[in-house]
């Protein structure tokens, strides 16, 4: 029943094409009509609303030759990733970022990230800060 109740509220966030729910792993993954539209914010309010938690987020993004690093940041669409724990690289691809903002990630496991992040900042464009991470799932 949990699981139910995540799977229609992540349903009725708008611009959500699909939600594929792994109930093995308690997770969800969730596709969305315009990928340019995507809203964490929406999701995880989605999902509180359902009367639960976010253990974790992670968005897939494609890359083509984009230069990231810690205390770096990266703005697509209304969005800013504010990276951190990430070495200087080159990126190319879909890859995953993990969200390490209070509220997007387990306490326990935002321990391994120096900061205090708050949960999901604002620019001065009001454009959203998330600090992330990539992924090493």
């Amino acid at each position: 029943m949990c699981s139910r109740a995540i799977y229609k509220s992540l349903q009725k966030v708008p611009n959500v094409a699909n939600v594929q729910e792994d109930i093995e792993h308690s997770s969800y993954h969730v596709q969305f009509n315009n990928p340019s539209l995507i809203s964490p914010e929406k999701l995880k309010k989605a999902v509180l609303d359902a009367g639960f938690s976010v253990a974790w987020m992670e968005v897939n993004i494609n890359f083509h030759n984009t230069e990231v690093a810690s205390d770096s940041s990266l703005k697509l669409n209304e969005l800013i990733f504010y990276f951190v724990g990430v070495n200087k690289q080159i990126l190319n691809g879909e890859k995953k970022l993990l969200i390490v903002d209070k509220d997007y990630l387990q306490e326990d496991d935002r321990k391994k990230f120096t900061g205090n992040f708050g949960s999901g900042l604002s620019g001065s464009n009001g454009e959203k800060i998330y600090h992330v991470t990539l992924s090493k799932s």
